[in-house]
């Protein structure tokens, strides 16, 4: 006989959501609903009948931890609408912006989820862990302050590019900056895999939260549009997707699917389709590959100082005709979408947004399903939302 199990809120992640969990007598998840409870805030109509510029100002205030990626994805979109073509510096410092993005936000999620893998007379490692993470995190800050324009909602994010370029000063304080987050991030990458190593030998389930679903990325640091099949990826309402009346009435969002399946999306993902990241394994590993990835960030941050010319252009011209158009971005969670429709008149005429988080709603309930339930909230926590 089925045993319901709810944790709501769950915890130490940084959106809002509950568990809903079908458990069997011994103790196994049969079915797992993990449901999204942010409220609707309405932004693809509230940007109808808008100016264009608005909407990368608006969206950046969907989330407060990634709301670079949002201006980023939502300038693409109105760009690729209206054939506008970003000069190469402006390019490389909006990269630049979005990785420093991710340099704030993987730390961030590495703080959440330290107390999963950490032992209680474990004090001393968890406060130096804490310690170093903190210093990532305020490099990352930096850069989004200096790139971007301000920490919070970067102005410098702008339809046609960059509103400004950056300092000889600007970039010589963001190399040394980087460069002590390079010897942190190889640091905590060595310590976080030791803990999560360790954990999974302890609980003796190695492939704790594996799944067999397919990966969703477009790119490593950046986004393309390209790198993506647009005709395979969908949207239902949850009536469409879940059997349970709760969940139906609970969640707040779209269920995207690729190719008809739900995929994962975020730091694993874009490990295994570009790199040599083992792909199938524990949901854990995905803790390993943000790790991962804050070296590869940081090392393209420091190419960028280097390609970058601080006396280049970095906005062009803009001029709107009638288009529609795809920015996408790899946001710190997931591949972050906006889909714009613009008239010559420069006002936004319909709107689309698949947030990155909304990927890994339904990847997370199929990486718990078919495991012990008091690991439920471990797993969920490696996806990042």
């Amino acid at each position: 006989m089925a045993n319901r199990i709810e944790i709501s809120p769950t915890t130490r992640h940084e959106g809002h959501a509950k568990l809903i969990l079908e458990v069997d007598d011994e103790g196994i998840v049969n079915k797992a609903y993990y449901l999204n409870t942010t409220p609707v805030r309405g932004f693809e109509t509230m940007l109808r009948g808008r100016p264009a510029e608005f909407a990368p100002i608006a969206v950046m205030r969907i989330c407060g931890i990634c709301q670079t990626t949002h201006g980023i994805a939502s300038c693409e979109a109105i760009e690729d609408a209206i054939g506008c073509e970003v000069p190469d510096d402006g390019l490389l410092l909006r990269e630049l912006v979005g990785l420093g993005n991710r340099l704030h936000s993987h730390p961030l999620h590495h703080l959440l989820t330290i107390d999963d893998f950490l032992k209680p007379d474990e004090a001393n490692l968890r406060i130096e862990l804490i310690k170093l993470i903190q210093r990532m995190r305020k490099v990352g800050q930096l850069v989004v302050d200096i790139v971007g324009g301000e920490g919070i909602h970067p102005p410098n994010i702008v339809i046609g590019g960059m509103r400004t370029n950056i300092t000889e000063r600007a970039k010589s304080k963001l190399y040394y900056a980087l460069r002590q987050y390079e010897k942190d991030a190889y640091e905590l990458y060595e310590k976080y895999t030791e803990l999560i190593e360790r954990y999974l030998e302890e609980v003796g389930i190695p492939d704790l939260g594996s799944h067999e679903y397919p990966y969703i990325a477009s790119h490593t640091t950046y986004g393309d549009r390209y790198a993506i099949n647009w005709d395979s990826v969908v949207e239902i309402p949850p009536q469409r997707y879940y059997d349970d009346k709760e969940a139906i009435h609970t969640t707040t969002i779209q269920i995207p699917l690729y190719e008809g399946v739900p995929a994962e999306g975020g730091p694993r993902a874009r490990l295994v389709k570009f790199g040599n990241f083992r792909a199938g394994g524990s949901a854990l590993d995905i803790n390993i590959a943000r790790a991962q990835e804050n070296l590869g960030a940081v090392y393209r941050a420091l190419e960028i100082l280097d390609e970058v010319n601080i006396y280049g252009k970095t906005r062009a011209e803009v001029e709107y005709k009638d288009g529609f158009g795809i920015g996408v971005h790899e946001a710190p969670r997931a591949t972050n979408t906006h889909m714009a429709e613009v008239g010559k008149d420069g006002k936004i005429k319909s709107y689309r947004i698949i947030a990155a988080s909304t990927w890994n709603f339904p990847i997370v309930e199929k990486a718990i399903e078919g495991y012990p339930h008091q690991y439920a909230e471990v797993i969920m926590r490696a996806y990042d939302i």
